[in-house]
């Protein structure tokens, strides 16, 4: 059996970007390429991996778009499976979404595995309603809307049941779900753990996920493709990201017993779609001792940057700048003018929109330390620096650091809280 599908998820249509509406017709016309896409490769299906609305009240001209898209690829005889996100769960008060108006007008195929007393249904889906499809002759595909934390007991019980599906004819199984993977995005807790997602490795090839705007791909049966249009500044660094390509051919060789389904029946390709640039440019003002100085120093970096996307553009569009200032000022931040900065990124780049933010310490903050120091005098060195530079605790630092270091150790060694008060009120030094 062969197929060939595109994977897409967090197209977040009707988010007008920083009340801009161009930033809202970016996100349509991202959606657009990727349905033409679609169409010009003749895939079988699209995969639309939650998401597809940045909120759960649309208005008209936001549903025109999603209805304009997935109507390109009615034309073309494609069906859209799709499932929710969180941003497009229907309120609990109302009968339906509108994923759920999408699925009623044939636009799309809205999946959802529902629960009786913790089992799964895995239904067929008929009357626009069910677990899976099979799409084509020997190939499935289930959904699971956004579940939130409830994501990984619900697939635990998917897969024991799935262990116990009937499964005659079936060659290939795709698994949709809108949900993250711990670790991928450095510093965010939350999102499944690879343990969690085992239960359905001995029975799915390809896990189409979305919710997760940073593209990454696990074990060769895990994909997410990153958001088609930039949803924050942060997604700027990783332009290669937007739709998958997949092509099935379940005559290839089988994976290696124990490494599950997937490997080796399917190549998925990642494809960046055409959008807006991003540019985001950092500069430290460590080095540069007056506004002027900072001022030419910046001019410089900026406009070489400007030159270097002149002569590389990617996009002919204009870009939407952001210049983050950051380090530690030798002068009052008053000096800064921020006007000018902005000013020389409209100059420079002639965007949609320019932002300067200011991520600056003033230089009361900096701290020379003395790096042979150990530990406990380098502590010592930095307490008594910074307390010298308060008019209250100046006359008196080196008796505030003395006890600004026991008071530390107190509380390391799980003194109780009333003695840390009471060395407090006994110890603290008295002004002569």
């Amino acid at each position: 059996m062969r197929a060939r599908f595109l994977h897409l998820a967090d197209c977040h249509l009707g988010y007008r970007q920083y009340g801009h509406k161009e930033r809202f017709n970016d996100f349509s016309k991202a959606f657009y390429a990727l349905m033409d896409v679609a169409v010009a490769e003749k895939v079988d299906f699209v995969v639309l991996a939650g998401d597809l609305f940045q909120k759960r009240s649309i208005d008209a001209l936001t549903l025109s778009h999603a209805m304009r898209g997935l109507e390109r690829l009615q034309r073309a005889g494609i069906p859209c499976l799709a499932v929710e996100g969180n941003h497009e769960l229907a309120y609990f008060n109302e009968s339906i979404g509108w994923m759920r108006f999408l699925a009623e007008r044939d636009l799309i195929v809205l999946l959802d595995t529902t629960f009786a007393d913790g089992k799964p249904l895995l239904d067929p889906y008929t009357r626009r309603n069910g677990a899976y499809i099979d799409i084509k002759p020997g190939l499935r595909v289930y959904g699971l809307r956004y579940y939130g934390s409830s994501t990984a007991s619900a697939l635990a019980n998917i897969g024991a049941a799935l262990g116990e599906a009937d499964r005659t004819g079936v060659e290939y199984t795709i698994f949709i779900a809108h949900t993250g993977i711990e670790g991928v995005l450095a510093g965010e807790a939350g999102g499944l753990t690879h343990r969690e997602l085992a239960p359905l490795r001995p029975h799915i090839d390809y896990l189409a996920l979305g919710h997760v705007h940073k593209p990454f791909e696990f074990d060769g049966w895990i994909y997410n493709p990153g958001s088609p249009e930039t949803c924050s500044m942060t997604e700027a660094a990783w332009p290669e990201r937007g739709y998958y390509l997949v092509d099935v051919d379940t005559s290839a060789p089988s994976p290696t017993v124990g490494e599950g389904r997937g490997g080796g029946r399917h190549t998925a390709r990642l494809c960046a779609n055409p959008r807006r640039d991003f540019v985001r440019l950092f500069f430290k003002v460590d080095h540069c001792t007056t506004p002027d100085a900072l001022f030419a120093a910046c001019r410089d970096y900026v406009e070489r940057e400007a030159r270097d996307r002149a002569i590389k553009p990617r996009n002919p569009a204009a870009p939407v700048v952001e210049l983050r200032l950051s380090g530690v000022l030798a002068f009052d931040r008053a000096g800064l003018e921020l006007d000018r900065y902005e000013a020389l990124l409209v100059e420079s780049f002639a965007p949609l929109l320019a932002f300067v933010k200011n991520a600056t310490q003033p230089t009361e903050f900096a701290v020379a330390a003395d790096a042979q120091l150990n530990r406990r005098e380098l502590e010592q060195q930095i307490i008594a620096d910074m307390l010298g530079r308060d008019a209250r605790f100046a006359g008196q630092r080196e008796g505030w650091t003395r006890l600004a270091l026991s008071l530390k150790q107190m509380a390391l060694s799980g003194a109780a809280p009333e003695a840390i008060l009471d060395e407090l009120a006994n110890a603290a030094p008295q002004e002569e």
